[in-house]
């Protein structure tokens, strides 16, 4: 059988073309350009894996802050909650305290005349108590005629209740409404 040899001759045994070098320089140069890409790459990675970790230690961060804001919310919100409730608990303290200070005004200067209970149905105000005299109820039913918030006072019974002491119920009718009922 016949060989034919296509390939040049070298010169020596072992000795490697030309060619072969140009492509071996241009297989590592391509290796290296790779190495080099994958370390820039592993380098990006690491840098955006600490940017992530960093990111993530500050969500924490954050998330601990906007816990504590919605705790100071909704303290906010109960202790104004609070505030309006006083608010409006004084605003309707006016009307019964204006009322109680004009009976205290209209009591007897002299100890004669005391009060035993006193109660509220709508503009209707039903005052019971005790005196020593009739007198003492006469001079009260005139100056309680004579305040302002009252309108009508009737006296609606009396009667001696021992020998120095006379009970009696008063019926009121006020101007308008209390805004906030009596006990």
């Amino acid at each position: 059988m016949i060989r034919i040899n296509l390939l040049p001759a070298f010169e020596e045994f072992g000795a490697i073309p030309p060619q072969i070098y140009g492509a071996i320089a241009l297989v590592l140069v391509g290796v290296l350009a790779l190495g080099g890409w994958y370390w820039t790459l592993n380098d990006d990675i690491a840098d955006a894996q600490d940017r992530l970790a960093a990111l993530e230690a500050r969500n924490l961060q954050l998330a601990a802050v906007q816990a504590q804001l919605q705790e100071f919310e909704q303290q906010k919100q109960n202790t104004q909650q609070r505030i309006e409730a006083i608010e409006q608990l004084q605003r309707n303290q006016q009307g019964p305290v204006e009322l109680m200070n004009v009976m205290i005004a209209s009591m007897p200067s002299e100890p004669g005349l005391w009060l035993t209970s006193l109660s509220q149905q709508g503009n209707i105000i039903t005052i019971e108590g005790k005196a020593f005299d009739v007198p003492f109820i006469a001079d009260f039913i005139a100056t309680l005629n004579d305040s302002p918030p009252f309108r009508f006072v009737e006296l609606q019974y009396w009667e001696q209740e021992s020998a120095e002491t006379i009970r009696f119920r008063l019926n009121c009718e006020t101007a308008e409404e209390i805004e906030d009922e009596l006990p």
